[in-house]
């Protein structure tokens, strides 16, 4: 007989602070991409852009994380404390370069080079992160002397489609600044839409962080 619990480890724990990050970072690189536009430290403004998308990103996949470890699995005095599937390593891959090529830029080594790199980078996070979270997960539960398959999904599909929309746009308006100026309009504006993706997100795992706060 197999018996089934919800994981309640550190992950989950943390997953109420993680989503308020993450949409202080949509905001946030909202705000930053707007007054760009504005013409107010372009460089400077998309410098911290990229430093914050990249954070948001990796959150992001800690939040992913975090879910998977809220997934019904056997009970046992070792389980893990989280399951750190496709969706999180995209995202936190794709953060950590993010990062390390927003500090580049904000301290001035090529800066106009590297922000058009940066947002393809994201872009293709978000895209296959999209796609990724798309995927049923199908679990197996026993009910008596029957078994029974379950299908869950992580995130609703039409906020994945979204996401992923978002990282296709990234990644166009990413190629064109490349082909066409290495840093300008596309590149500020493709934050705009990443800044909106994280944003969305984040509002759609609500629902989990109420259930916690409702929990304790």
């Amino acid at each position: 007989m197999a018996s089934y619990i919800e994981s309640t480890g550190r992950a989950s724990v943390a997953e109420p602070v993680g989503l308020l990050t993450e949409s202080a970072v949509g905001i946030a690189v909202i705000a930053l991409a707007i007054i760009a536009l504005a013409g107010v430290s372009v460089d400077v403004m998309a410098s911290i852009a990229t430093i914050v998308i990249g954070v948001g990103l990796i959150v992001q996949g800690f939040n992913s994380g975090a879910e998977e470890a809220k997934l019904t699995q056997p009970a046992s005095a070792n389980a893990p404390d989280a399951i750190f599937g496709g969706e999180a390593m995209v995202h936190c891959a794709g953060g950590l370069t993010g990062i390390v090529l927003g500090i580049l830029a904000l301290v001035g080594v090529n800066t106009a080079h590297l922000l058009a790199p940066a947002l393809i980078v994201f872009g293709s996070s978000l895209l296959l992160g999209g796609f990724i979270s798309m995927r049923p997960r199908t679990m197996r539960v026993a009910s008596g002397a029957m078994e029974q398959q379950m299908v869950t999904y992580q995130t609703s599909p039409a906020i994945s489609g979204l996401e992923a929309l978002a990282g296709l746009a990234a990644i166009i308006l990413g190629i064109l600044s490349v082909i066409m100026t290495p840093f300008g309009v596309p590149v500020l504006v493709g934050f705009l839409a990443v800044g909106a993706a994280l944003l969305v997100v984040s509002a759609s795992f609500a629902g989990a962080a109420l259930r916690l706060f409702g929990a304790a």
